[in-house]
């Protein structure tokens, strides 16, 4: 008999699951992402984020031309925890929300060019409906 090849197999019989807990990180399975809900406006624009049925849903206009209201769905989550991106695309624009848990009244909404060139870059608060101004 080979003790030494019986060994090894042992060895590496008892340790290979330890080892792989290790050095596979799983923060791609652990990441959870809070998905920010509700209105955020500003003086010139409003977003409306939803999720439903797993499908994220950003709805959102310019205040001063009610004529520029879009509806997209389908958001690519990206970032982290701490500073969550979702991204919705729309004939080569993107539309791109960026928040933080951290600080829940707030998101950056960016609309961003096919040659990726910033066109619209504000930060709108979480609205609540004494906020809104019935006509």
């Amino acid at each position: 008999m080979n003790y030494k090849a019986m060994t090894l197999a042992a060895f590496l019989g008892i340790s290979t699951p330890a080892i792989i807990d290790v050095v596979m990180t799983q923060p791609a399975l652990a990441q959870r992402y809070n998905y920010p809900g509700g209105t955020f406006a500003d003086k010139d624009w409003a977003v409306n984020l939803s999720f439903n049925n797993n499908v994220y849903y950003y709805s959102g206009e310019n205040r001063r031309n009610p004529n520029s209201y879009i509806t997209l769905s389908g958001a690519v989550a990206s970032g982290t925890n701490a500073r969550q991106v979702y991204t919705w695309n729309n004939n080569g624009l993107k539309y791109q929300i960026t928040w933080r848990p951290s600080d829940p009244n707030f998101i950056r909404l960016e609309v961003i060019q096919p040659n990726g060139k910033v066109i619209l870059n504000r930060v709108l608060k979480a609205m609540k409906d004494e906020d809104f101004i019935s006509p």
